[in-house]
């Protein structure tokens, strides 16, 4: 029986290491201070010859990743919050993501113009480069797929859109199914998985699918969009931005356990309701209450009420 407890406790430790491995290792391979688990370097791979970007199937989860686990590398790393922050508030982490689609587009035969805004251009090895994608169907549908996804979630959508448009103008030859996926993929929230068909979420809120921070972002992005940098009760603009970043905020502060800076009213004795500011939107909740989610949840509502109650009455 010990020698059982002992396998166990071990196979778990084994385990969280791998999963904090996992979600850990996307930041620094993408600053230079890691490898992969086979021990290539971003600068390697981004060296790479095309029969290699060809042969090897191993690599492009790394280089271009996604909040969903791979079928076929299950091991690759995905995004998490922590990721997503990081890319889209550091512009060096943006730029060696840009060099890895510039290494991409060049072994599809395409190059990035950044000059007058971006856009994805047909480049000199076009017509030696193009039979590895544009083709019924292959492999690299489903790359494009991904780096078209992956670009979207780190930051750089308009890479993305632009990648999109370039495929559409060029292929000849890719099937109608692949370029549904690439539809989807460039068009849909962050949350939505290409794969999901629509009758899977038709009728279904489109916010309770997916990963938990892509949906709360898409939320306050739908928030922005109607506010239009609208007011809110005390006269002070909430924007969809600054509900993310609070609530970021607010789930590192229950956590750790230091909520101080949360504006918190007890009334009325002990038993009393705690009323918290929360993005300029007061939330009433239990004194008791820890559940952060739910306070997050109400904010968001609080605030499209009073958007909405705004718009009624303009």
């Amino acid at each position: 029986m010990r020698n059982l407890f002992c396998k166990m406790s071990k196979r778990k430790a084994s385990q969280a290491h791998e999963a904090r491995a996992k979600m850990n290792l996307l930041i620094p391979f993408y600053e230079g201070t890691e490898t992969d688990r086979r021990g290539r370097s971003l600068t390697e791979i981004l060296q790479w010859s095309a029969s290699q970007l060809e042969a090897s199937h191993d690599y492009i989860q790394i280089l271009f990743p996604l909040p969903e686990e791979s079928g076929v590398n299950w091991n690759a790393p995905v995004i998490d919050r922590q990721v997503f922050d990081a890319f889209r508030s550091r512009p060096e982490l943006k730029e060696k993501l840009r060099d890895s689609f510039r290494k991409m587009l060049w072994f599809y035969g395409f190059e990035l113009q950044t000059e007058g805004g971006v856009k994805v251009t047909k480049g000199p090895n076009y017509n030696a480069h193009s039979s590895n994608w544009d083709v019924r169907f292959d492999h690299n549908h489903l790359r494009i797929t991904r780096i078209i996804r992956c670009l979207r979630i780190l930051g750089l959508e308009d890479e993305a859109q632009a990648f999109r448009a370039a495929l559409e103008e060029a292929t000849m030859k890719a099937s109608s199914r692949s370029r549904e996926y690439w539809r989807r993929a460039a068009e849909r929230a962050l949350n939505l998985r290409p794969d999901l068909e629509e009758r899977e979420i038709e009728g279904e809120d489109e916010l309770t699918v997916g990963p938990k921070f892509l949906r709360e972002f898409e939320e306050c992005r739908k928030l922005k969009a109607k506010s239009g940098g609208k007011s809110d009760r005390s006269g002070t603009s909430v924007g969809a931005d600054q509900v993310f970043d609070e609530s970021d905020k607010f789930e590192q502060e229950v956590a750790t356990g230091d909520s101080d800076g949360l504006e918190v009213k007890n009334q009325d004795g002990d038993h009393a309701d705690k009323k918290i500011e929360f993005a300029g939107v007061a939330i009433t909740g239990a004194s008791d209450s820890n559940d952060t989610d739910d306070l997050i949840a109400e904010s968001t509502t609080q605030i499209k009420k009073d958007v909405q109650k705004e718009e009624s009455t303009a």
